[in-house]
């Protein structure tokens, strides 16, 4: 394996790492919480903690990962993320659970934009496509198979199980991360003049990196409302909580897979891949909202799961494909937060849409959101 094969390799263990642990407290999480006294409303606040600690690190740490060189962010996000998240089992408060899920937020925006802008900074320019797809596919990866897992922990050994093995992961991504991985710096003379300079939301008025920007974190809600919903969705037609799961971890696993293939498919055909991915997403999601069988809503998801992986590592590779090499930190941090708004704003907006409408009907409208906003977008980047 060459240097180039290498640095990536790491990066990959690294960022799937990161994303395993967030997928092994997913499903644990509100029930943990719940085990400490704390009421609907705490529940949803620790939820969003960790993704505002997140969207509010990230920026900054993009800027000052160019400046003074990436591993030593990945190495203490990893550290830190792993240590923090072996503290989840020591809390006895709804406060303390609270603030450390606010401190792994903010050591998991060590992690992966800077991994990400590691990635566009070392890629050849002809393949950025597909080496995007490879850094996505560890985040969709990490977090596909991250419930499964920890869900059978938590039944198996105890709850606080998977708190510790996330902890344990982390930690050894960190020793791996230091052994391993070589150092880039690419803006070593800029200076921080002013708190701007850390939030540097000029990109987004490129038109290319703020219509990326917007279809990603629509494409988030979307599969928010999915994640979130989906149980009871199915539950109604008596389809079990175990196949549920299954449908989850399937469609990411499947979405991880294909990143790779798309994102040459977009090196080679362009901006045109990512209205094909929406377009897609809009079908598949149509059809979930007329499906009443197991088989029906699989099939719905995977294609849905085909046109997130088309589209998401298409925009990805758009928003930072004319970023200057010195900046794409601040680029990756700035663009990966349309992933935690995309998050919040998913599993709010459409919940309150499926309280109105009901949840199939709620999916239909989510079809019909996530095509119109597509296309806004996708004009937006031709004109």
């Amino acid at each position: 394996m060459g240097k180039l094969g290498k640095d990536i390799f790491v990066i990959w263990i690294t960022t799937f790492t990161t994303m395993l642990g967030v997928g092994f407290i997913a499903p644990i999480m509100a029930i943990y919480a719940q085990i400490l006294g704390a009421t609907n409303l705490e529940i949803g606040l620790i939820f969003g903690s960790f993704a505002l600690a997140r969207t509010i690190a990230q920026i900054p740490i993009g800027v000052l990962s160019d400046m003074y060189g990436k591993k030593f962010f990945i190495v203490c996000g990893t550290f830190f993320y792993g240590l923090f998240t072996l503290m989840y089992s020591f809390v006895s408060s709804v406060l303390g659970l609270l603030i450390v899920r606010v401190f792994t937020g903010i050591f998991s925006a060590f992690v992966t934009p800077v991994a990400g802008s590691y990635i566009a900074a070392i890629a050849p320019k002809a393949r950025l496509g597909e080496y995007m797809g490879i850094f996505n596919s560890a985040i969709t990866l990490g977090f596909g198979i991250g419930p499964f897992i920890g869900g059978a922990l938590a039944d198996m050994y105890g709850i606080k199980t998977p708190f510790y093995i996330c902890g344990f992961l982390g930690i050894l991504a960190s020793i791996i991360s230091y052994k391993e991985l070589e150092d880039i710096v690419l803006n070593k003379k800029r200076e921080i003049k002013s708190l701007s300079n850390l939030f540097p939301i000029e990109f987004l008025k490129d038109r290319s990196f703020l219509s990326s920007f917007i279809i990603n974190m629509s494409n988030v809600m979307i599969n928010s409302g999915i994640i979130a919903y989906l149980a009871l969705y199915a539950v109604s037609y008596d389809i079990s909580i175990s196949q549920v799961g299954f449908m989850i971890a399937a469609t990411n696993i499947l979405t991880a897979l294909l990143q790779r293939s798309f994102g040459k498919l977009y090196d080679k055909f362009g901006n045109v891949m990512i209205i094909i991915g929406i377009f897609i997403i809009s079908i598949g999601m149509y059809m979930l909202s007329t499906s009443t069988t197991f088989l029906d809503m699989v099939i719905s998801l995977i294609i849905v799961a085909v046109g997130s992986s088309i589209s998401s590592t298409s925009t990805t590779s758009l928003a930072v494909k004319d970023i200057p090499m010195h900046r794409k930190g601040e680029a990756m941090g700035l663009f990966t937060t349309s992933i935690n708004l995309g998050m919040f704003f998913g599993a709010v907006i459409f919940g309150f849409l499926a309280d109105i409408l009901g949840i199939a009907n709620m999916y239909k409208f989510s079809a019909i959101f996530t095509i119109v906003v597509g296309i806004l977008c996708y004009l937006n980047i031709r004109r």
